[in-house]
């Protein structure tokens, strides 16, 4: 709806760079350099912008309080047990709860039909933080882990960093380009080295985020003692632990087969909660 149809290829052309914000071909492939590992990465792109398009620009210069948002992850992650889960979307509320409160702004956008959904992304408009999730439903591990993983890019890296995370689970990273262009004199060899750097660095802030995800929402420590319990196929001791760690049960499940300990087809999934 926000192009509209019939347009002759020109117009058409204007239609989309107006679309995505930019005013030029190569603003589109800087635009959407986070996406281009995803499935479909025009449809991912747009996905992106149509949550951009929501986001008012932040007039004031906002600096994040990294010790704020991480107790707020905390209390996420320890008391969203204790709250009711009568209601579907209770933990998505809660997560829009607790990172507005912490001034990072977090909205939901439906993906589009005819492609795969991505889970997340997180970029900036301006000096405002955005988280944006799929409305569509997932596990409330892959959510967390999802959100947990896009706060890190947050926090942790400079305001140009865009990253996306592709429904294969695999976190993709932002691959952007440099904020100065190379100049039009620079050889083909220069700017392939660059784009190297670039690639590496981008995949240096990914395995941090992801580090980062995976040690708040369950630490080395208590992944060691989970572990060596012996009994962690059995529901009741992923119950148990759940209690101990004050965790969803559906997190200890998540990384007991990311470490392969136990199958991605198991009983066990019945733990998991859809959200």
């Amino acid at each position: 709806g926000y192009i509209p149809e019939g347009l002759a290829d020109t117009d058409l052309t204007r239609a989309v760079l107006s679309f995505m914000g930019v005013g030029s071909i190569e603003g589109f492939r800087n635009y959407y350099a986070a996406t281009l590992n995803s499935a479909n990465p025009q449809t991912y792109a747009a996905w992106i912008r149509m949550g951009e398009l929501s986001i008012k620009r932040a007039t004031k210069e906002f600096t994040l309080d990294n010790e704020f948002v991480i107790n707020g992850l905390k209390y996420l992650k320890q008391n969203i047990l204790l709250r009711t889960t009568l209601q579907k979307n209770h933990l998505r509320e809660s997560t829009k709860e607790i990172l507005n409160h912490s001034g990072i702004e977090f909205i939901e956008v439906e993906p589009f039909l005819t492609a795969a959904y991505p889970i997340c992304a997180c970029y900036w408009v301006g000096n405002q933080p955005v988280i944006q999730v799929s409305t569509t439903e997932m596990s409330d591990s892959t959510f967390l882990e999802a959100v947990y993983h896009a706060v890190a890019h947050i926090m942790l890296h400079p305001k140009r960093t865009m990253c996306l995370i592709a429904p294969q689970g695999s976190q993709q990273a932002a691959k952007m380009q440099a904020e100065n262009s190379a100049k039009e004199n620079s050889n083909i060899q220069e700017d392939t080295q660059t784009q190297q750097i670039q690639i590496k660095l981008a995949k240096a802030k990914c395995a941090e985020a992801t580090r980062f995800a995976q040690d708040m929402l369950l630490s080395e420590a208590e992944e060691c003692e989970l572990i060596c319990s012996g009994h962690f196929e059995e529901p009741k001791c992923i119950k148990y632990f759940a209690g101990i760690f004050r965790v969803r049960p559906g997190i200890l499940v998540e990384r007991l087969q990311q470490q392969g300990k136990i199958k991605r087809r198991t009983p066990l999934n019945e733990l998991k909660q859809a959200v």
